[in-house]
């Protein structure tokens, strides 16, 4: 019965001529979207590695100079994006570009480029994704909205009713068919899509797992809209009135609960600003943390402990440079200082990440963008790991450069030289990608969401089933 159900709905969707609109439709605005994404993120990459190509060539061919004096000139390291940022780039816009690695300090990301777009221009940024998650549920609702009232108001529910049809039955038939007649739809701008990404990056396996993760994600979220537009078309008697109701669900899930979800998280967990934030690095690395004592005092007991292992009563007879010893000792402690501020804040933005959840009450579309970001590898999880790995980065080649200034110069001398050939020997930052498990570990949450909001819509499909009167 449910086969014969999902074939009648089937036909009868595909000989609609909305589906022809909104086919025509799909495939023009998604194809659109998705090509202007490709070229945007082609060309932020190839501005990565120019860049960043140029950087590590003025770092090689510094001259003759101290070690030190070398370390400060710094690094610029780059995050490459995974070719799925093409689909969404997520937070590209505001987490910066890039990472400039210098000794004493660790810095965040520079150089976003919403702080560099006008108003007009950020009103105007769309993307793929964007298409994916906010408009096309508009499409599943347009193909649902009316599938029982239709039958209502055409008098052929009451003549399924008569002649013994399951409600149950009769509804899952409805939905399986518009989900299938939905995928027609989707598949041939999808199929595009997927050449697109062929032609143009190199996907690796990892990169094929999370496209596949991620449209199957976006097909349990495109099947709640389809549960919920088919029980409210139960409902209500007037197609118009089911109408209404399924597009301020979907003002309030796309549009509004983004939006109360930030001010819920930003009043719930604040954050320091920039100012605060530095200003608390620098008290901690002045006054010490716990009892470890101030800098003058931490800076006295090393003194005492080097002459004590060198068995020098002065450090100007020390056989190694003290002044490269002593820089490596506080950039130590600077740099427990810089992880404990920099995890806290990062922390903060996680659970702030987790009281937007809060806002999934009204409606599933906070929980698939950021599966879509994560999967996508644009997300605050994916970020952290690639500055911890630039900060890795960042004390390895410090730590070079303090190791040729404390073995080529005496005591509190500081006449250290270094040439290219030292500047050369350092190895290029290279930056490898987590894999898929790590995004879905960080998008289990969201998942979870997704999830009980398509079993909350299937529960409530088939409760509406028993409601169903002709």
């Amino acid at each position: 019965m449910i086969i014969a159900i999902v074939h009648k709905e089937l036909l009868a969707v595909l000989r609609d001529g909305r589906l022809l609109v909104l086919a025509f439709s799909v495939f023009a605005v998604l194809t659109g979207f998705f090509l202007a994404s490709v070229a945007e993120h082609q060309q932020v990459q190839q501005e990565k590695q120019a860049v960043g190509a140029t950087a590590k060539e003025q770092w090689d061919t510094q001259g003759v100079k101290n070690p030190h004096a070398a370390a400060h000139f710094g690094i610029y390291v780059f995050k490459p994006d995974s070719p799925l940022a093409a689909v969404d780039p997520g937070l590209r816009q505001y987490t910066g570009q890039t990472l400039w690695l210098e000794p004493h300090k660790r810095n965040g990301a520079r150089f976003s480029p919403a702080a560099d777009q006008g108003l007009a221009n950020r009103f105007g940024q769309a993307s793929a994704g964007f298409v994916l998650v906010a408009l096309f549920p508009l499409l599943v609702i347009a193909l649902a909205f009316n599938a029982v009232t239709q039958e209502r108001e055409q008098g052929t529910l009451r003549m399924l009713h008569s002649l013994g049809v399951s409600a149950t039955k009769l509804l899952l038939g409805k939905f399986i068919g518009l989900l299938l007649a939905f995928v027609a739809v989707l598949m041939p701008a999808m199929a595009v899509a997927i050449v697109i990404l062929y032609q143009n990056f190199d996907l690796a396996g990892d990169d094929i797992l999370r496209l596949f993760t991620m449209s199957c994600t976006f097909f349990v979220y495109y099947a709640v809209f389809a549960a919920l537009a088919m029980s409210t078309s139960v409902h209500f008697k007037s197609s118009r009135l089911a109408l209404f109701t399924l597009l301020a669900f979907w003002s309030g899930s796309v549009l509004i609960a983004p939006r109360l979800g930030a001010a819920a998280a930003e009043m719930m967990v604040p954050t320091p600003g920039a100012t605060a934030f530095w200003a608390g690095i620098k008290k901690d690395i002045q006054q010490g943390l716990d009892n470890d004592g101030d800098h003058d005092v931490r800076e006295a007991l090393f003194k005492a402990r080097v002459l004590k292992q060198y068995g020098m009563a002065r450090v100007e007879d020390l056989p190694v440079g003290y002044a490269a010893l002593n820089r490596n000792f506080n950039d130590g402690y600077s740099e427990r200082v810089h992880a404990l501020h920099f995890d806290r804040l990062r922390d903060a933005f996680e659970r702030q990440g987790r009281f937007i959840h809060i806002a999934s009450l009204l409606g599933p579309s906070i929980a698939m963008r950021s599966v879509s970001m994560t999967l996508s590898g644009m997300d605050l999880a994916h970020q952290r790991h690639f500055e911890d790995a630039a900060e890795h980065y960042r004390h390895y080649f410090i730590g070079l450069t303090d190791d040729w200034d404390r073995e080529r110069s005496h005591g509190t001398e500081r006449g250290a030289q270094g040439h290219d050939a030292d500047w050369g020997s350092v190895k290029a930052f290279s930056y490898a990608p987590p894999s898929l498990g790590f995004a879905l570990h960080h998008a289990l949450a969201d998942l979870l969401v997704l999830l009980a909001w398509l079993v909350a819509a299937l529960m409530w499909l088939l409760f509406s089933a028993k409601r169903l009167r002709p």
